[in-house]
Order: C-alpha cells, then structure tokens, then sequence
C-alpha cells in the first residue's frame, strides 16, 4: 500500500467505516511508516475529540417532539388546486396520527363539496 492510498482511508478507519480486510491493510502499512502513524495517530485523536465534543450538545428539552407533532398534525403537507372561479378540483395530503389522510373536493361557482377522503 502507497502512503497516497493510506491517507485517503486513515478517516475511514477513525470513522469505524473502513471494512475489515481493508483495515487490516491499512494497519499492515501504518506499523512500517512512521509518517501514516503519526497521520492515523492525530486522526484517532480528533475524531475522539469531535465525538466528545457532539456528545455534550444537549438534546432538544423533553416534550419538543411531542409539542411539534401536535402542532403540525391536520396541517396539510400537499395541496393541489386544477380548474377556475367557475369549477375546480383540489386534493389535499394531511398528516395525523394514524397517517396521511388524502381529501379530495370539487368547487363550482365557489362551492366546496367534498368528493374524495381517503
């Protein structure tokens, strides 16, 4: 293995995403070059210290999901209006708790009445 090829997967490594079998030849080359040591040393280093760093960003307070789906619950997601002031279709996607309800109606001269609810 080239040092080229060993820096570009020295971040896989110190990401966990890096496969076995490459690993370990990343590891067969680091243990004889001083220089990708010391790359895959200071890597290991900084991704400890940036997982460290994203492990103390506190959460979202408890409740915040909750109060978010209920806000946006019936709200429509989708809304698709074809036709004039004289006649028109609109089909509407909402969000609920038991799914994405889908609500059809036909308009004539301003009148809504509703033809689909699904």
């Amino acid at each position: 293995m080239t040092c080229d090829t060993a820096r570009e997967m020295i971040p896989l490594y110190a990401a966990g995403s890096l496969s076995e079998d490459d690993g370990a030849e990343l590891i067969a080359h680091v243990v004889g070059c001083e220089v990708c040591q010391g790359d895959l040393v200071e890597t290991m280093r900084l991704a400890r210290e940036v997982r460290r760093a994203f492990a103390q960003i506190p959460g979202p307070a408890r409740g915040t999901w909750i109060s978010v789906a209920a806000r946006t619950l019936g709200t429509p997601v989708l809304r698709v209006e074809l036709g004039s002031e004289l006649a028109g279709l609109s089909l509407d996607v909402g969000a609920t708790k038991t799914g994405l309800p889908i609500r059809g109606s036909l308009s004539i001269l301003g009148r809504e009445v509703p033809v689909l609810r699904i």
